[in-house]
């Protein structure tokens, strides 16, 4: 009788066999592609968050925070600055027909300020070599600590 046919246990059967030796050299496969991945992950993160910041720069201090867009291709009445409740949107849209051809240039980068940040004192300003500059103070904190006085309770009688 063939091998195929003949009733056998779990440990003899044909099958898990077969896929214990496919499943084998997958996870050798795997493991050869993680040792040379794992090298490589550091910089393609440092990568990423490069092109991610490469947008701007944010500073964070005890004092403001501040962000720094580089937006010279656009004229000021081309750049919007918005903020909703704690959501900072910076808009810049810009169309220039020159003869037969037509550009269109734009971006939008939003930000959710931190709590710790006085949204109402927020202010922007564009320099001459088209740098927004975005500063938004630090809220003042609350005192905290304080000395609460005892008073003497008048009686009822």
């Amino acid at each position: 009788m063939p091998i195929w046919i003949q009733p056998c246990s779990a440990e003899r059967a044909i099958l898990p066999r077969f896929l214990d030796d496919v499943f084998s050299e997958l996870d050798d496969t795997i493991s050869v592609i993680d040792r040379f991945e794992k090298p490589i992950r550091p910089s393609l993160r440092r990568r990423k968050e490069a092109l991610v910041n490469s947008s701007g720069k944010i500073t964070d201090d005890e004092s403001k925070l501040a962000i720094s867009l580089n937006v010279s291709k656009f004229k000021p009445e081309e750049l919007k600055v918005n903020i909703d409740g704690r959501t900072l949107t910076i808009e810049g849209q810009q169309e220039v027909k020159d003869g037969s051809s037509y550009t269109v240039r734009s971006f939008v980068r939003r930000w959710d300020l931190p709590e710790d940040v006085d949204v109402e004192q927020i202010r922007s300003t564009l320099t001459e070599n088209g740098q927004l500059a975005i500063e938004v103070p630090k809220a003042k904190p609350a005192l905290t600590a304080r000395n609460i006085p005892i008073q003497k309770a008048i009686s009822q009688q």
